[in-house]
């Protein structure tokens, strides 16, 4: 009796999945990829304050006018490691600069020369100049759509 019970339960099982088949349908649609810029900061000291990051579509501002960039992101520190996710962007040409804001002042501290007092970076780790930061075609690269990942390592 127990043998005959297993027989139909796995008959019975066996013919559930035949429907599906059998009316045409189709597998699942591949989920389409997602536009991101994934930025990875490396070089970070501490855990304290905040990770800041910004992208440029154009020179104008780069790379620490906020009210410039196309997007600003915020986020803390873990573990010594920061990232940044910029969601939706277009195929383009695009440059980022990052910074390691310790006192959570939402902006990368200078001294009265323009000298950053906290770690920062920008795309292609691009150095800074004599008397200035690096330009935006320095920092450039191009994006194609789904995702890509971006290293930036802080020069404090």
């Amino acid at each position: 009796m127990i043998r005959q019970m297993r027989t139909l339960i796995f008959a019975l099982s066996s013919l559930a999945a035949v429907p599906a088949f059998a009316q045409g349908a189709e597998p699942p649609a591949e989920a389409q990829p997602v536009n991101e810029i994934v930025v990875e900061i490396l070089g970070l000291e501490n855990d304290n304050g905040q990770i800041g990051c910004r992208i440029f579509s154009k020179a104008d501002g780069f790379p620490g006018k906020m009210n410039k960039a196309d997007e600003q992101l915020y986020g803390k520190p873990k573990s010594k490691k920061g990232s940044c996710t910029f969601k939706g962007y277009k195929p383009g040409t695009y440059a980022i600069s990052v910074m390691h804001d310790l006192d959570n002042s939402g902006d990368l501290n200078t001294s009265l020369v323009g000298k950053p007092k906290e770690p920062w970076g920008v795309s292609n780790d691009a150095p800074a100049h004599r008397f200035g930061p690096p330009d935006f075609e320095e920092c450039t690269f191009k994006y194609e759509g789904g995702k890509k990942v971006i290293k930036i390592k802080l020069q404090h």
